[in-house]
């Protein structure tokens, strides 16, 4: 018989094109389902939010989702990161005096490759580590920041994806009582850090393409307490962008993102160092309103209105807590319900525009990691190395739990987990976990 070769081409190429479509569409769909676009850039990912659409990470988490466990450089409470395909994350090394950045393959925990910084031997907090600082990502960039015991300055460093090196940045000198934890993110093309310490200190911006100074801008010495908080970057309603920061010495102050202007200062608020990271709270409940959270130990939580970029005014105090707050963790929120966990365990379902409690749930363990939403579905590490699933909205649900194991060498589990690709990755000490729903 006869083959008609037209025709035969003609399927072929609309094979090719219907497949082609078919890809498109399904790349479109998880994109909308998954915001973050398979990246979570920073601590708490996405606009420091903690919160993930995917609804593919597992509920059930056990050793059939353990898609890969991989030993790391060394310890640390430093965060994973993700852009694309490529997994970072620091591990210390005490006897060395070394801070290694690693760069794995997200499907299979591989190493791609690895850089090592000297930071010698200097003196932190027993639960601090000379890798606490979670890297920050954005487009072929990766940058940590550590600390330079013989010169005796905090550094920040940058490489590209590939493991090129980019540039270095000296921070300057910093007095701390705990050790170093500089946390940078970069936005719009700048690599923004708060560096507030016992001696004073500035919030600055760098060019993230050759880590030149592009604004600085400076405090006195306002309080003997540093800042351990990840700058926020958020859009004004009115117009533009800025940077908020926290500290006990300024209190919450909103900066210019392309000048380093000061927006709005809200002072004398705090009474310890801060670490809970300012969060809108706000962000995902379609209003146009914001309402930035901030806190410190001892009974300070509170949640901050900051001035319209275009009615301008001042900034000011919607609600605070009058009960016990988070010292360490950071709170998240879907918009409709801020989830506060307190150091303790004590798990606070919270109307973010008015502050009033709706419910509260006691977790029997103790938390540094800051819990993130997943699905609508709240995860929190415990210290203790316990993960807790929990259906959360009107009411709490524990869904389920696992023992992570730790082991006799991991003293605390405090590494705010990453979500990405529809994985969980799960940092215990020296050591990384993925899991995902496995086909």
């Amino acid at each position: 018989m006869k083959r008609n070769f037209v025709n035969e081409s003609h399927e072929i190429m609309r094979t090719i094109i219907l497949g082609m479509l078919g890809a498109l569409l399904a790349t479109t769909q998880s994109n909308a389902e998954d915001p973050t676009g398979g990246n979570w850039p920073r601590f708490r990912g996405p606009d420091g939010r903690g919160v993930a659409a995917s609804q593919h990470v597992p509920v059930e988490l056990g050793k059939n989702t353990l898609a890969w466990s991989v030993p790391l450089p060394g310890p640390g409470s430093s965060s994973p990161v993700v852009w694309g395909a490529a997994l970072f994350v620091t591990g210390e090394d005490r006897k060395k005096g070394e801070v290694t950045l690693v760069c794995l393959d997200v499907e299979t925990g591989g190493t791609r490759w690895s850089k090592t910084v000297r930071t010698g031997d200097y003196q932190t907090h027993n639960m601090n580590n000379t890798a606490a600082s979670t890297p920050c990502l954005a487009e072929n960039l990766v940058v940590f920041s550590w600390y330079d015991s013989v010169r005796e300055v905090a550094m920040l460093s940058a490489f590209s994806h590939k493991g090129r090196e980019l540039w270095q940045h000296e921070v300057g000198a910093i007095k701390v009582m705990h050790g170093i934890n500089l946390q940078p993110v970069v936005q719009d093309g700048r690599v923004l850090f708060a560096h507030l310490h016992q001696a004073g200190g500035y919030v600055a911006a760098l060019d993230a393409g050759n880590g030149k100074p592009v604004w600085r801008r400076e405090y006195p010495q306002l309080s003997n307490k540093t800042t351990y908080i990840t700058p926020l970057v958020r859009e004004r309603h009115g117009g533009g962008k800025e940077v908020v920061v926290a500290s006990v010495s300024i209190g919450v102050r909103g900066l210019d993102l392309a000048t380093g202007e000061e927006t709005w200062a809200l002072s004398g608020v705090f009474k310890e160092r801060t670490i809970v990271s300012p969060v809108d709270i706000m962000a995902g409940s379609g209003s146009q309103d914001s309402l930035l959270t901030a806190g410190c130990k001892n009974g300070v939580f509170f949640a901050v209105r900051p001035p319209d970029a275009a009615e301008g005014g001042e900034a000011r105090v919607a609600w605070h807590f009058d009960k016990k707050t988070p010292y360490v963790p950071t709170p998240v929120s879907d918009g409709n319900t801020l989830y506060v966990l307190t150091d303790g365990g004590k798990l606070l379902a919270v109307d973010p525009a008015s502050g009033a409690l709706r419910w509260q749930q006691r977790l029997r363990a103790n938390f540094y990691a800051s819990p993130l939403l997943i699905g609508g579905r709240l995860y929190c590490l415990s210290r203790e190395g316990e993960v807790f699933v929990a259906e959360v909205g009107k009411e709490f649900k524990l869904l389920s739990t696992l023992d992570l194991k730790p082991g006799d060498e991991v003293m605390w589990c405090d590494s705010t987990p990453a979500v990405a690709h529809d994985s969980l990755y799960l940092r215990i000490g020296a050591r990384l976990d993925c899991h995902r729903t496995m086909p």
